[in-house]
């Protein structure tokens, strides 16, 4: 909320893989900027208020209280098509969170996929960096792109349970 908090009007917020919803949303509450989610929902089911909700119900029920229509977008797609389609290519992305497949080479892709959309100066958040895969993926990006990009914080936990905010560890990276 605090990075889509300094973007302005104009700048781009897009979140791949929102699950539930919560860092898309977070991007969403109190923000100018424009926000854009992507999810598949090709995972498991999830308990909310004692029904068996699938993800993609639970995100729509609260994605639909609070969206602005003009600034917040949702695409139900594989994130590789959202990009191949994307009507707003020329706009770029000013904050790009991923939170996606996990496995190495969907996080390496991702990374080199959204090389292209990416301004100078933005900023990419990945999370469960503990994982071996996502850190690997995103150490060999980085380091095919060396002089493009620079590492802000690494921030590691003991494990996924442990801390309430960084979950199983993040990254921020910016493009320079």
């Amino acid at each position: 909320n605090q990075i889509c908090k300094n973007l302005n009007n104009e700048d781009v917020y897009l979140n791949i893989g929102v699950w539930k919803g919560f860092t898309m949303f977070a991007g969403m509450l109190n923000t100018v900027c424009e926000v854009q989610g992507v999810d598949n929902f090709s995972f498991e089911e999830l308990k909310y208020d004692n029904k068996e909700l699938k993800a993609k119900e639970y995100f729509y029920d609260n994605f639909n209280q609070i969206k602005n229509s003009d600034k917040h977008f949702f695409s139900e797609v594989d994130y590789k098509v959202f990009f191949k389609n994307w009507s707003k290519k020329n706009r770029g992305i000013d904050f790009y969170y991923y939170d996606g497949d996990h496995s190495y080479q969907n996080q390496f892709d991702n990374l080199i996929i959204v090389n292209e959309f990416l301004k100078k100066g933005s900023i990419v958040l990945i999370d469960d960096y503990n994982v071996k895969e996502v850190e690997k993926g995103t150490m060999d990006f980085i380091s095919k792109y060396n002089s493009k990009f620079k590492v802000i914080k690494e921030l590691r936990t003991a494990n996924k349970y442990i801390h309430p905010t960084y979950a199983n560890g993040l990254i921020l990276i910016e493009k320079i």
